[in-house]
C-alpha cells in the first residue's frame, strides 16, 4: 500500500511540472520533411542576397541575409558577415560594425570574424579611394610647388606651358636654363651633361631646383639614371630631397626600387618622408609595408601606416590586419 501510494504521488508530481520542462526531458526527433523544407529556404535566402549583391541593392542583401543569419544554419556566420558587408556599403558603419561583434560573440571561432576585421580597416572602398586620390594630388602639388622658383615659363615637347615659376629678378642661371631646356628638346645627349653638371654645382637651391624639373621631365633613360643618381647620393639633403621629389612625380612607377635605397641609405627625415610620398603617389603598398615592417623609428613608421591605411590596395590592407593582431 505504501508503494502504491508512492507511485501515486510521483505520478502526480510529474503531471504538475511546467509544460516547458516536461518538452525538455521528452526527445522528439526532427522531421526530416521540416528539415529539408528550412535548407532549402536558407539556401534560397542566401541565394537571393548573393544575387543582390551582385546588382549592388544592398538593402535587399541586408533582408535576406538577415533571414539566413536567424535560422542558424550552416551559412549562419557568413550571413551575418555579408549582412555587415552590405550595411557597410549603405554607409551604416556603426550597424556594420555591431553585426560584426554579434559574429564575434556567436561565433568566436568562425574565419568569417577575420574577414570582419579587413572590413573595419578598409571602411568604405569608396570613401578610401577618394581620400587616397585627394592625398595624391595634394602631395603632387606640394611637390610641384617646391621645385618651382624664378619667374621663368618652361615649354614642354608638345608646345605646352609645363612651368612657370614665381618670385625672384631673372638672372644669367634663368636664362641658361631656358637655353638648356630648348637644346633638351633638340638634342638631348648635349644638354643632359649641362643640366647636370648645373645641379651639382653648388649654385643657389632655387636654381638647382629648375634644372632639376627640365631633367625631370625628359623621357631619355639617360636622364632618369642621373635623377636617380642624385637622388641616392646627393650630398646636399635638400638636393636630394628635391631629386626624389622629381622622381615622385614623374617617373615613381619606374624608380621604387631606388627611392627604397635612398630611405635606407639616408638619415634625413625629410627625405625619407619625400620616399613614402613617392611611394604613396606611386600605390606602391608593397614597398611602403617592406619600410613599415624594418623601420624602428615609432613616428617614422606611424607616417607609412597613415599613408597605407587610405590605399585601396590588398597588400595594405593585409599589413593593418597583421598589426591588429
Amino acid at each position: 500500500m505504501k508503494n502504491t501510494k508512492l507511485i501515486l504521488t510521483l505520478a502526480l508530481a510529474g503531471t504538475m511540472l511546467p509544460m516547458s520542462a516536461r518538452a525538455a526531458t521528452t526527445r522528439v526527433d526532427p522531421d526530416p520533411q521540416t528539415s529539408a523544407t528550412t535548407n532549402a529556404q536558407e539556401e534560397a535566402w542566401y541565394s537571393n542576397g548573393s544575387k543582390a549583391m551582385d546588382d549592388q541593392r544592398w538593402s535587399d542583401a541586408v533582408t535576406y541575409f538577415d533571414h539566413v543569419a536567424a535560422a542558424k544554419g550552416k551559412h549562419a556566420d557568413a550571413a551575418l558577415y555579408w549582412k555587415a558587408y552590405s550595411l557597410d556599403k549603405l554607409g551604416r558603419k556603426d550597424e556594420a560594425t555591431s553585426v560584426c561583434d554579434s559574429l564575434k560573440q556567436q561565433m568566436p571561432s568562425s574565419t568569417w570574424n577575420k574577414e570582419c576585421v579587413v572590413l573595419h580597416v578598409r571602411g568604405s572602398v569608396d570613401a578610401a579611394r577618394e581620400i587616397a586620390n585627394k592625398e595624391r594630388q595634394e602631395e603632387r602639388d606640394k611637390a610641384r610647388e617646391g621645385m618651382r622658383g624664378g619667374p621663368l615659363v618652361i615649354v614642354g615637347p608638345n608646345g605646352e606651358r609645363v612651368y612657370k615659376g614665381t618670385s625672384h629678378e631673372t638672372s644669367e642661371d634663368d636664362i641658361r636654363i631656358l637655353a638648356l631646356n630648348s637644346l633638351m628638346q633638340q638634342e638631348p645627349a648635349k644638354a643632359l651633361p649641362l643640366l647636370h653638371d648645373m645641379i651639382l654645382s653648388g649654385k643657389p637651391i632655387e636654381v638647382q631646383k629648375q634644372a632639376l624639373f627640365v631633367l625631370s621631365r625628359s623621357k631619355d633613360p639617360q636622364a632618369q639614371a642621373m635623377l636617380l643618381d642624385i637622388a641616392t647620393n646627393a650630398k646636399d639633403a635638400t638636393l636630394q630631397e628635391n631629386a626624389v621629389q622629381a622622381l615622385s612625380i614623374y617617373h615613381a612607377k619606374d624608380s621604387g626600387a631606388a627611392l627604397v635605397q635612398v630611405y635606407k641609405t639616408t638619415t634625413d627625415a625629410k627625405v625619407k618622408r619625400s620616399v613614402i610620398s613617392g611611394l604613396f603617389i606611386a600605390h606602391d603598398a608593397t614597398r611602403l609595408v617592406e619600410l613599415a615592417r624594418s623601420e624602428k623609428d615609432l613616428n617614422m613608421k606611424r607616417d607609412i601606416v597613415s599613408q597605407l591605411a587610405i590605399m585601396h590596395d590588398p597588400v595594405a590592407t593585409a599589413y593593418m590586419e597583421e598589426l591588429l593582431k
